[in-house]
C-alpha cells in the first residue's frame, strides 16, 4: 500500500514537473520570439519653449546590438533607416558583447555604412564594448574603435570629440558631442567636453549628446542647465529594460544605474532645463536572448 501511494505521489510530481518544463518553454519561446521583431518609432524632440522655424534634422537612432545576441535582422534595420529618409545615423553603444560577435558587428557595420553612403554613421562605446570586450585598456579600444572605422569613409567614432555633421537643405550644422562610456570616463572629462560643444555650437548648429549611459546627464547636468544652448541627448544602455518587471524593480533592485532608478527607463523625456531625452530600448539583448515587454527598436527623432 505504501509503495503504491508513493509510487501515484512521483507520478503527480513527474507530471507537474513537466508541465512546469512545458510551460516554461513555451515562455522562453515567446520571449525569444520577441527578439526577432522590429518597430520604428518616431518622436519629436522640442525642448521646452522653442519653436522650429527651420525645420527639423532627421536622426536615426540604433543602440545595443549585442552581437551575437542581435535577432532584428540587418536587412530590416537598414531599409528602416533608408525609408525614413535620415540625415544621420548615430550608434549608442554596446555593438558587441563579452568579447563574442566583433567579426559579425563589423560585417553588420560594413554593410550600414555601404547601404547608407551618403549618410555619416556616428559611433560611441559602451560598456560592453569598452568593459567586457576590450578589458578598459586604451591600446585595445583604440583597435576596436579603429575596425569600426575602417568598415567605411562615413563611419567615424567618437571618443570623447565633437563633429559637425550638414544638414542638407535646412542651413544648420548638427554639433554632435560624443562620449567614451563611462567605464572609461569621468564626471569632470565629461562636463569639460559638454562646454566646449555647447560653445563650438553657435548660431548655425543644434547640439546633440551622444552617449552609451544617459547617467553622464547626472554628471553633467549642471552645466547643461547653466547653458544657453538647448541640446538633445541621445541614449541607450537600458534596452528599456530587457525583461519587463513592474514597479521599475530591475534597476531598483539588480542594477547600479542612477537614472533608470528615477524612471528614466525608455523614451522621451525633458530631463532638465535647455535638454531633452531620448532613450532607446535597442536591439539587441544581454545575457539571455529573450525580451518581454519591449521590442527592438529603430528610432527617428526629430530636432
Amino acid at each position: 500500500m505504501e509503495n503504491a501511494i508513493l509510487a501515484v505521489t512521483a507520478a503527480r510530481l513527474g507530471i507537474f514537473l513537466g508541465a512546469c518544463a512545458v510551460v516554461g518553454l513555451c515562455v522562453f519561446l515567446v520571449c525569444y520570439s520577441l527578439t526577432k521583431r522590429l518597430k520604428v518609432t518616431e518622436v519629436f524632440a522640442d525642448v521646452k519653449g522653442t519653436e522650429r522655424t527651420e525645420g527639423y534634422a532627421r536622426i536615426g537612432l540604433i543602440s545595443d546590438l549585442h552581437f551575437p545576441m542581435f535577432e532584428a535582422g540587418r536587412e530590416r534595420v537598414v531599409a528602416a533607416l533608408e525609408k525614413a529618409d535620415v540625415d544621420a545615423v548615430m550608434v549608442a553603444g554596446d555593438l558587441c558583447q563579452n568579447g563574442r560577435g566583433v567579426e559579425q558587428m563589423l560585417e553588420f557595420m560594413r554593410f550600414l555604412a555601404a547601404e547608407l553612403r551618403g549618410k555619416t554613421v556616428l559611433v560611441v562605446t559602451g560598456n560592453h564594448d569598452a568593459h567586457h570586450v576590450c578589458g578598459e585598456k586604451e591600446e585595445e579600444i583604440a583597435e576596436y574603435c579603429a575596425k569600426i572605422e575602417a568598415c567605411g569613409n562615413n563611419v567615424h567614432v567618437l571618443r570623447n570629440e565633437i563633429e559637425r555633421v550638414p544638414v542638407e537643405g535646412l542651413g544648420f550644422d548638427l554639433v554632435v558631442c560624443g562620449f567614451d562610456d563611462m567605464t572609461v570616463s569621468n564626471a569632470e572629462t565629461q562636463k569639460e567636453l559638454f562646454e566646449r560643444a555647447a560653445a563650438e555650437t553657435g548660431e548655425n548648429g543644434r547640439l546633440v549628446l551622444l552617449m552609451h549611459n544617459p547617467d553622464i546627464m547626472a554628471n553633467i547636468k549642471e552645466a547643461v542647465e547653466k547653458s544657453a544652448v538647448n541640446s538633445l541627448t541621445l541614449a541607450g544602455h537600458t534596452h528599456g529594460g530587457q525583461i519587463y518587471m513592474p514597479f521599475n524593480l530591475e534597476f531598483r533592485l539588480l542594477r547600479n544605474d542612477e537614472l533608470p532608478k528615477k524612471g528614466y527607463v525608455y523614451g522621451l523625456y525633458d530631463y532638465c532645463a535647455n535638454n531633452v531625452l531620448y532613450i532607446t530600448c535597442g536591439l539587441g539583448q544581454s545575457f539571455l536572448p529573450i525580451r518581454l515587454g519591449t521590442t527592438p527598436e529603430v528610432a527617428i527623432v526629430n530636432f
